[in-house]
């Protein structure tokens, strides 16, 4: 359906966002840890994009976020047998992104199994699936940490920088390659 909106932040609450694209009104549920670092009401915002149409209510459930990571990572947790939505955005929303990998890589099912919504059951079928796929995902690549200290030495703030690296896909991108994407993503802004 949709892979990104881009609006105005008409109302956030700790889990959600109203957002107005061109005149029309999307709610999108967020991670929870995310809330703080949304724009305020009014502004412009962006968001990666994952949606669901829910048969019984005849209706569509977004769920956004700030960080493509974490869109991925939500990606690959829904594929888990029996962990739908609600419980990977429950996940994400309580350990973000570094905590929950590292809970994988570990075999922690006890910090997974503390996350509402998740029992010990469905914890351990997680680290047992994702184990299998050796996620690695760790803390941020030397890519990432290389185009972000480029981008400070030319001028831009961290926080610029890292907004727009969280816009782009980076994904199998060399430094150079995420370097131009980061820069053509920060002359839009401009």
């Amino acid at each position: 359906m949709f892979s990104f909106l881009e609006g105005i932040v008409v109302s956030k609450s700790p889990g959600e966002v109203q957002l107005s694209v061109n005149g029309l009104g999307f709610r999108l549920i967020v991670p929870v840890e995310d809330s703080s670092q949304i724009p305020d009401v009014g502004e412009k915002a962006f968001f990666w994009v994952r949606s669901f149409f829910r048969e019984k209510e005849k209706d569509f459930v977004h769920y956004g976020f700030l960080d493509k990571r974490e869109l991925d990572l939500f990606n690959l947790i829904i594929k888990v047998p029996s962990v739908g939505p609600q419980v990977a955005m429950s996940i994400i929303s309580h350990l973000g992104y570094e905590r929950f990998v590292g809970a994988v890589e570990e075999g922690d099912v006890e910090v997974l199994s503390r996350v509402p919504k998740v029992g010990k059951k469905t914890a351990k079928r997680i680290v047992a699936e994702l184990g299998k796929e050796r996620i690695s995902l760790g803390t941020i690549p030397s890519a990432e940490k290389a185009v972000l200290e480029a981008l400070v030495s030319l001028g831009y703030t961290l926080k610029e920088a890292e907004e727009a690296l969280r816009r782009v896909d980076v994904q199998w991108k060399t430094e150079e390659e995420l370097l131009r994407l980061v820069l053509r993503e920060l002359g839009k802004s401009l």
